[in-house]
């Protein structure tokens, strides 16, 4: 399955990034490699997700990693990550993007 990443989605994990940076470049890589790592595992059993309790009604789906929700929509061949928020984020208020 291709992994499309939005543009949303890598805006936060280059954030992520840069905030753990701040104490420590060595668990700033490893958080985000663990990232991309549940990204990959989505994307070979992409059921397995969470489905998004803010939006019911969409096909999105999440996957936890450390303090974080990865939200994605999956399809026949593809994976979008829409985007990446901390637990104590309102994710009703970011209004994921648009694939």
């Amino acid at each position: 399955m291709k992994i499309i990443w939005t543009a949303e989605a890598k805006r936060s994990l280059r954030a992520i990034q840069r905030f753990i940076a701040e104490d420590s470049d060595f668990y700033a890589d490893r958080v985000v490699a663990r990232i991309i790592e549940r990204v990959e595992a989505a994307a070979r059993v992409p059921g397995r997700g969470h489905p998004v309790h803010e939006y019911p009604e969409a096909p999105l789906r999440e996957v936890h990693e450390a303090s974080y929700r990865i939200i994605y929509l999956a399809g026949e061949e593809t994976l979008h990550v829409v985007t990446i928020v901390h637990f104590k984020q309102l994710l009703k208020a970011r209004r994921p993007g648009r694939l």
